[in-house]
């Protein structure tokens, strides 16, 4: 199978990672740039049999015009609301409030978590106030923003957080990226945490592959978001292991 990395999407360590797993496993691969405001990749890239795509949401739009599989895995299922459906109270942000940026209500919160509906990358979920939503809403550069669905929710204690990246049903690596609000990254995962994980997957998974970021919050373990895999960051996750599970899974 035949992978395309797209250039400065991933930060530097993460893209060098991922080409130095892939050379290890003698793994074919291409870097790629889209052009700007086109869909046209430099180089060019005329491929055929399977391909697997890594980068923004262009590329997999790419990946889907040009009918590379598995391409990327992104699909309607990278969607809070359909999250809610399947699994319901073990969300960490379940009980939430839905809207338009541009007027959802928050004013019962002094502080609140806000994040897309949608696994778009339009900007990443975060705590914000009131005042710091005024400012996005009167700020010209994010006039884009206005229309998009967003939800937000009561902020809450976690303790720990871990990007876990699954594949046929199972974890096959991950990470710990904080510890009690601060980034820390670590590649050692509580067994306590797979258990977990593993609970969730038997109920329910978006894709045949994907990344869940799970934490340890004053209400036990929830589960924060699901991630496209063609999109996500590793912090301390075996990169190998990935994509030697992505080539067992896929080619």
């Amino acid at each position: 199978m035949h992978w395309v990395i797209q250039r400065r999407i991933f930060k530097p360590g993460n893209y060098d990672l991922l080409i130095q797993a892939l050379d290890s496993l003698e793994v074919a691969y291409t870097s790629v740039t889209i052009k700007p405001g086109t869909y046209d990749l430099e180089p060019d890239v005329n491929l055929t049999g399977k391909v697997y795509v890594c980068g923004a949401i262009k590329l997999a739009r790419i990946a889907n015009e040009r009918g590379w599989l598995p391409g990327s895995l992104l699909n309607e299922n990278f969607n809070f609301n359909v999250w809610q459906q399947h699994l319901g109270s073990e969300l960490l942000n379940h009980a939430v409030g839905t809207g338009k940026l541009a007027d959802i209500d928050t004013t019962r919160y002094k502080q609140f978590f806000i994040r897309p509906m949608e696994d778009n990358k339009a900007f990443d979920g975060t705590v914000i106030d009131n005042e710091m939503l005024a400012d996005w809403r009167s700020d010209p550069a994010k006039n884009n923003l206005l229309k998009l669905d967003v939800m937000v929710s009561p902020v809450k204690d976690i303790y720990r957080e871990y990007r876990l990246f699954v594949v046929n049903g199972r974890v096959v690596t991950g990470s710990l990226y904080k510890m009690a609000g601060r980034p820390q990254v670590s590649a050692d995962l509580d067994d306590e945490v797979l258990m977990y994980a593993q609970t969730i997957i038997s109920k329910w998974t978006p894709a045949q592959a994907f990344v869940m970021d799970v934490c340890l919050s004053e209400d036990s373990y929830k589960v924060i978001e699901f991630n496209n895999i063609n999109s996500s960051g590793f912090y301390a996750s075996d990169v190998l292991k990935y994509v030697d599970a992505i080539q067992q899974a896929f080619s």
